[in-house]
């Protein structure tokens, strides 16, 4: 059972990336790792990244193998996406086939989806769109189609609306004949293919970089679009991912972004966001990198 400490902790809309309120003292003790108990687990795991130990991650694709429980997997989503080496994500995508069975079920794979596109990996977004192309369920597709634009696109544009829908007969005569939507999704994996392939050209893009928005991750810009997103209200789904983003990688206190209920705090939000653009904290940060609580992310 989730601890009162991690009441709304991996949740957009809660703590995010911190604890609901202090863990106990030991919560970082490794031994906690070697636990059957995810619940002491993964404080351990949150504990210890937020202090730059990255080789707890490992841990995290153990217990999706041992558990399969959609809250226990929601929360190793969001710890190897913001905090993991790549070179533990490559692991997850190697065992992904695998923690598929044995149902292939559409929504398991949105899992594998998630990390790779919230983790920015260029080298992931050629098997982000295999995920993508191997999905049957039209509502994950769509929710897929979302974390490739979080990736391909500054705004949501062309990637984010998903293929094209032609509309066909069925062939019947009427008063039987009905038209029946067709995606072009053949041409649409063509488009993703094409826009990651310019954007890796023309930015002169490495494998280990991070690719967020259409461009190297950079956490000024991402604080910086997330600041005009706040003022507006607009892009609630970019609201959270800039929240998450630039809360784990520099360690900054969000969790006022939103009340109890979830509601965006469009005043508070954007004054957190403004003191951190006016202290000058983006400097630290090398454009292409990632970190966690400002440690740097090692690849």
């Amino acid at each position: 059972m989730r601890p009162p400490y991690l009441w709304n902790s991996f949740i957009e809309t809660g703590a995010g990336v911190h604890f609901t309120t202090p863990p106990p003292s030991d919560v970082a003790d490794l031994k906690h790792l070697a636990s059957n108990d995810p619940w002491r687990i993964l404080p351990c795991v949150l504990a210890n990244l937020q202090q730059g130990r990255f080789e707890v991650s490992k841990r995290l694709v153990a217990l999706m193998r041992e558990v399969r429980d959609a809250e226990v997997w929601d929360a190793c989503a969001v710890l190897l996406s913001y905090a993991a080496p790549y070179s533990v994500i490559r692991e997850l995508e190697a065992s992904s086939e695998k923690l598929l069975e044995p149902r292939r079920s559409p929504y398991t794979r949105r899992y594998f989806c998630e990390v790779l596109a919230c983790s920015g990996g260029v080298w992931g977004v050629p098997y982000l769109i295999r995920h993508y192309r191997e999905l049957k369920d039209r509502k994950v597709e769509a929710e897929v189609e979302f974390y490739i634009s979080q990736v391909l696109e500054t705004e949501p544009g062309p990637v984010a609306r998903g293929p094209r829908v032609l509309w066909e007969s069925n062939g019947l005569p009427p008063p039987f004949e009905e038209s029946l939507p067709v995606l072009l999704t053949d041409e649409y994996l063509k488009q993703l293919e094409e826009t990651f392939q310019e954007l890796v050209s023309s930015q002169k893009l490495y494998e280990k970089e991070a690719l967020v928005e259409g461009e190297r991750l950079n956490i000024r810009n991402v604080a910086r679009r997330l600041l005009k997103r706040v003022q507006t209200g607009e892009r609630r789904d970019r609201i959270e991912d800039g929240r998450m983003l630039l809360e784990a990688t520099t360690g900054l206190d969000c969790r006022a972004f939103f009340d109890d209920s979830g509601r965006l705090k469009n005043l508070t939000a954007a004054a957190i966001v403004e003191e951190f653009l006016e202290r000058g904290d983006a400097d630290r940060y090398q454009p292409g990198a990632r970190y966690f609580f400002g440690h740097r992310i090692p690849d």
